[in-house]
């Protein structure tokens, strides 16, 4: 067995983390866990804006599945029990993003925001501090004030960050991104090699665990929705907003978006370039389009439509997570998964998606052998 590497793994942040460190600032917004909403009981986890249920969600009675529900919670609160998970699903290294703290970044308290932020990216660092060759944290910042992001890059860097999480958009009441007002903040992530994660989940499109009662009839198209809107921001600011040809070294990573959507959304930006953006007086961006796909990295988990990529996609800048250790997960069979995704193609691409391409653009300090049992 060879070792593999997550591109998009998870933190469950500790439940009192918040509490300890705010509850005295924030005392009715504080994230926090609740044992009632909206005159149900149960177990809730409250973000600072909204709300999921958790107690409805778990191993089941399957004694098998519950005792792996049980490491991954380990896993995230102790970072040697994470260690012996990886150990265990044969996975060398993996990228770490927030959970809860990605909910935060939708509260309308700009202050609580930015201060979650900054209690989780030191929280975080210290984590990954135990094992710094395997462990990859991402940062949170806020974006409401450019002056503080670019102060919280630069803090959240110099403490071990390897990629910083942002507002997967702007907010409605924001300039939009390709403004030059966020400028010196694109700047300070380049200039710092700090890729910026556009994950799902931070943006203005509502989760799908954070509906109740009655809307829970918009879930399907709310989710269709979530799974897409990074697709509008990396065309509208980062590839015709000018920003990846201001900064011709950011990288953009877009993560649990999957793939096999690439394709089509390349086409319709060609298409911009030509006949129908003309007619619309579309300023076109001043590379081809195929050419921003450097700067742009894409995690999947489970796309089984990934092959549509080949030929069309950058398959160097696709890789596979595992994302531990949320419920949909692969642990602990991420081996098989990984076998059953690309094993039927050339050896060589089935370690770059698994293996290599996300090592090579974290610079992932990786063991001399791909064998698990001599490393």
């Amino acid at each position: 067995m060879d070792w593999i590497n997550s591109s998009d793994s998870h933190v469950l942040e500790p439940a009192d983390l918040y509490t300890n460190a705010l509850g005295d600032k924030y005392p009715d917004a504080c994230p926090r866990y609740l044992d009632s909403y909206q005159g149900v009981s149960g177990t809730f986890y409250f973000m600072g804006y909204e709300y999921i249920r958790l107690d409805n969600v778990g191993g089941g009675a399957d004694p098998e599945r519950a005792a792996f529900r049980e490491d991954r919670l380990r896993a995230s609160e102790d970072p040697q029990a994470r260690l012996k998970c990886l150990d265990k699903d044969g996975v060398w290294g993996e990228v770490l993003n927030a959970t809860w703290t990605l909910y935060t970044l939708r509260a309308p308290n700009d202050d609580l925001a930015r201060d979650c932020c900054s209690v989780f990216n030191d929280w975080l660092t210290e984590h990954c501090s135990a094992e710094p060759r395997r462990l990859y944290g991402t940062g949170m910042v806020h974006l409401a004030d450019v002056d503080w992001a670019v102060k919280e890059l630069e803090r959240a860097a110099k403490k071990g960050v390897r990629s910083i999480l942002i507002n997967i958009d702007a907010r409605p009441s924001w300039p939009q991104y390709h403004d030059p007002s966020y400028d010196r903040f694109w700047a300070a992530a380049q200039d710092h090699d700090l890729p910026i994660t556009l994950y799902i989940i931070a943006g203005n499109v509502k989760d799908l665990f954070t509906f109740h009662g009655a809307e829970r009839g918009r879930i399907p198209g709310e989710t269709i929705k979530l799974f897409s809107e990074a697709s509008w921001v990396l065309s509208n600011d980062f590839i015709f907003g000018g920003i990846f040809d201001r900064f011709p070294k950011l990288k953009v990573v877009c993560s649990e978006h999957e793939v096999s959507w690439l394709p089509h959304w390349l086409y319709r930006n060609r298409q911009l370039c030509d006949e129908l953006g003309q007619a619309a007086n579309v300023i076109p961006p001043k590379r081809p389009v195929d050419d921003y796909q450097d700067q742009i990295f894409h995690c999947m988990i489970d796309d089984t439509a990934w092959e549509v990529c080949i030929g069309h996609a950058n398959l160097k800048n696709i890789a596979w997570g595992s994302d531990f250790p949320h419920a949909r997960c692969t642990y602990p069979r991420s081996q098989q998964v990984v076998q059953d995704l690309f094993g039927n193609h050339d050896p060589a691409l089935m370690a770059d998606l698994s293996y290599y391409n996300i090592a090579n653009f974290f610079n992932m300090a990786l063991p001399e052998t791909r064998e698990v049992g001599a490393a």
